[in-house]
């Protein structure tokens, strides 16, 4: 049973990570944690356009980014959905949506300078 837990787990240390790099407080409820994921995908999007302006990336980079993004505001989307008839799936797919979120931002972050 621990090693289902463990990706679990490591989203969330993640996530929690990334809420001080973005200067956001860590989100406790299931609205908080909604919301939180929305800013970051909006934070997402944002940085990837400075990005490519900045020529820290390529349009076809910044073309990934986008469709990832894009995919998970689909899972923000369907927790949002699920949040009031299945709870812990709406939960499974807000941790992801923000992992997914929380690399695009790590790695947006590192090509800072290049």
């Amino acid at each position: 049973m621990f090693t289902r837990l463990r990706p679990v787990l490591l989203s969330l240390l993640l996530v929690l990570s990334s809420c001080a790099q973005l200067g956001i407080a860590p989100a406790k409820s299931f609205d908080q944690k909604l919301a939180y994921a929305e800013q970051v995908d909006t934070a997402v999007l944002s940085a990837s356009t400075s990005a490519l302006r900045a020529g820290q990336i390529t349009s076809a980079d910044q073309q990934q980014v986008i469709t990832l993004a894009d995919q998970a505001k689909g899972l923000i989307d369907a927790a949002k959905a699920l949040s009031t008839t299945d709870p812990t799936g709406a939960s499974a797919k807000l941790a992801l949506a923000t992992a997914v979120l929380t690399q695009l931002q790590t790695y947006l972050n590192s090509r800072k300078g290049k």
